[in-house]
């Protein structure tokens, strides 16, 4: 079964081993040309191109998908499927390509969380569940018949640790989907209701202290390790990346107020209390509640102030 695969992200890294592992004819990955990126504004490949030179895979880097040249090269490699994971929307031009299609791989329950950012956005809304879709590409985002499904449980896992598990999870199901369809079995046609998980934005990943302590919870679990919720500590920028209920009483304590105490770091919200584990400084690394303590305050500093700006 010949195979072209699309992708920029290593969420798409255990559907590509699993190919491999299964003798898929790989042709060619397609991902992103090499970035700046970083404060050294050096070129960054994409983890899919990694992936490929590491393998010996053939590359195409490409940007414009709808070159005349790029869209013969596809067309020449006489693939079964284009496998489309993490990517960008395709022309009809290249999706029309394969023997059998274009399967897109997705993470969530479709129609539920269309777009950029189903695994943030499931995060936010505190959902119970969410899953993985895989379904045939048509001309608009993530509106094509489904083929297979899985539910998957959220378990308080943080962005990374859902979105690993979802990757994870992802790779038999495009395996069983791309049986599914040489199989000839029944897709599912989506239904008109469906909602929308737009793209994060910035402001999206500051911490308002003023909101209630599950929201600020669920702002941090979705935003970490990456990009990482963010307050303000004395001018400076600080990312929480893990925090959890407090267990102690302190309804003293207001919002945005830091409570130091037996190496802990206690944060007030607007009902409640929360205990942060994890952070960052801006230009530093990442370390835990008692190296915070011990580096950023001085010893006779009980309460501090975590601020929005």
């Amino acid at each position: 079964m010949k195979i072209v695969f699309f992708g920029n992200t290593d969420f798409g890294i255990p559907t590509l081993d699993l190919l491999k592992d299964q003798k898929f004819n790989i042709l060619a990955i397609v991902t992103n040309t090499d970035k700046m990126a970083g404060r050294g504004k050096s070129l960054k490949e994409t983890s899919i191109k990694k992936w490929g030179r590491y393998n010996n895979v053939k590359l195409i880097k490409q940007d414009y998908l709808k070159d005349k040249l790029f869209i013969n090269k596809l067309s020449m490699l006489k693939a079964d499927f284009f496998i489309v994971i993490a990517y960008k929307l395709l022309p009809i031009e290249i999706f029309t390509l394969p023997k059998f299609g274009t399967i897109n791989l997705h993470a969530s329950l479709l129609p539920h969380y269309r777009g950029s950012a189903p695994i943030q956005r499931a995060i936010l809304n505190n959902d119970s569940e969410t899953g993985i879709s895989t379904f045939i590409i048509n001309e608009k985002i993530d509106t094509g018949s489904i083929i297979l499904q899985e539910k998957i449980l959220i378990n308080n896992q943080n962005y990374g640790e859902l979105h690993y598990d979802l990757s994870l999870r992802g790779a038999p199901l495009v395996i069983n989907s791309i049986d599914h369809i040489i199989n000839k079995n029944p897709l599912i046609i989506q239904k008109k209701k469906s909602t929308y998980a737009h793209k994060i934005n910035k402001s999206e990943t500051q911490i308002d202290w003023k909101m209630e302590a599950d929201y600020i919870l669920n702002i941090i679990r979705a935003f970490s390790p990456s990009p990482g919720a963010y307050t303000h500590f004395k001018g400076k920028r600080v990312r929480i990346l893990n925090a959890l209920r407090a267990v102690i009483p302190l309804e003293n304590l207001k919002a945005g107020d830091v409570f130091i105490d037996n190496k802990c770091i206690y944060v007030g919200t607007k009902n409640s209390v929360i205990q942060v584990k994890e952070l960052q400084l801006e230009g530093k690394k990442i370390m835990n509640d008692s190296s915070f303590i011990n580096g950023y305050l001085r010893s006779s500093e009980k309460t501090i102030k975590f601020e929005k700006r």
